[in-house]
């Protein structure tokens, strides 16, 4: 059953738009040119993304937040929004000047028609927590089959492999991409960063893009407050109803079913660890299950006193928390 959200209030939301690619369709003679990928420059100098030529197309991709900031760790959201007015201008100047002697003069570069677009939330996670603990709750919560799982050596073992990003792919509608954004971006040569900053980010394609702005879907008609306030609000519909409703909480019920009823059937905590450990992804699982064993079995709940005795095992805190703390930035 799909849950109800709050449309977006304008002075709280942090989710927004990150990268937007456009199509523009050239007929006639300037259909056969061809222009290399090329860098976009604003008004103030800075390079907010990328056009190129080929086989009768023009393809536009704007990185929006480089419009307003010097990286894209925060998205582009409604406090960003005094700046889309200026924001059309220097694109279609940026296109203008790009394409000059490749299109003709009159051509509407601002009718491109979009094709994919990215909307996030970027934040860190809990302090208890860390990305790869929240990743491997996302992949084991996504079962279809569809799942691409990128891994690296953890700083404690080389052996040890933990999860870097998570991609899911619902073909033709969006694609959830999950990743350790501390990692990109001290990858990426920022090394001051803090660890810890998760990115969940929807790309939406052509179903959902269809079903938000039907044939008003140009650079004009995108980037404007109502567009934007549409995109965000998809993603928090997607994020409550399919992330958190459809997987996170089924995986969760699931598992911690899992571990009371190895419990009933063990009688012991310490079989039943070593039984599902790796299902134990949040401590919170195991203190959840012990609560309904010993309440099952009509004795006192010692399932404190039983959490104290077991955290010897080092399992994950904070994981299921993080999501909550996503969640609240969809309410």
């Amino acid at each position: 059953m799909s849950k109800k959200y709050k449309k977006t209030n304008k002075k709280l939301c942090i989710i927004g738009g990150d990268t937007f690619n456009f199509e523009l369709v050239i007929n006639g003679e300037n259909e056969y040119k061809f222009l290399e990928s090329k860098p976009l420059i604003n008004s103030q100098n800075k390079e907010f993304g990328t056009v190129e030529m080929k086989k009768g197309k023009i393809y536009i991709c704007i990185n929006l937040p480089k419009f307003v900031r010097n990286n894209n760790i925060k998205p582009f959201s409604i406090s960003d929004i005094n700046m889309l007015e200026i924001i059309n201008r220097d694109i279609e100047q940026a296109l203008r000047k790009a394409l000059n002697g490749i299109i003709e003069n009159s051509t509407d570069v601002l009718a491109a028609t979009v094709k994919s677009l990215e909307c996030n939330i970027t934040q860190h996670v809990s302090p208890n927590s860390t990305c790869a603990q929240v990743l491997n709750l996302i992949n084991r919560s996504f079962h279809e089959g569809t799942n691409k799982v990128y891994q690296g050596s953890s700083t404690d073992c080389k052996y040890h492999k933990k999860d870097e990003s998570v991609i899911i792919n619902r073909k033709n509608y969006y694609i959830l991409k999950c990743y350790d954004k501390s990692l990109e971006q001290r990858t990426s040569g920022n090394k001051e960063i803090k660890d810890g900053l998760l990115r969940i980010e929807v790309i939406m394609q052509k179903r959902i893009l269809k079903k938000l702005f039907s044939d008003k879907s140009t650079i004009r008609n995108i980037l404007t407050e109502q567009g934007l306030i549409k995109i965000i609000d998809e993603y928090k519909r997607i994020f409550i109803n399919e992330f958190v409703e459809d997987h996170i909480k089924p995986c969760l019920r699931d598992v911690t079913n899992i571990i009371f009823e190895s419990l009933k059937k063990t009688g012991s905590p310490i079989e039943t660890i070593a039984l599902h450990k790796e299902l134990i992804m949040d401590m919170e699982l195991l203190r959840t299950a012990l609560k309904k064993w010993y309440k099952s079995k009509d004795k006192a709940d010692y399932s404190r006193h039983a959490i104290k005795r077991l955290e010897e095992h080092d399992f994950p805190k904070d994981v299921v928390k993080t999501i909550k703390i996503f969640k609240k930035s969809c309410d």
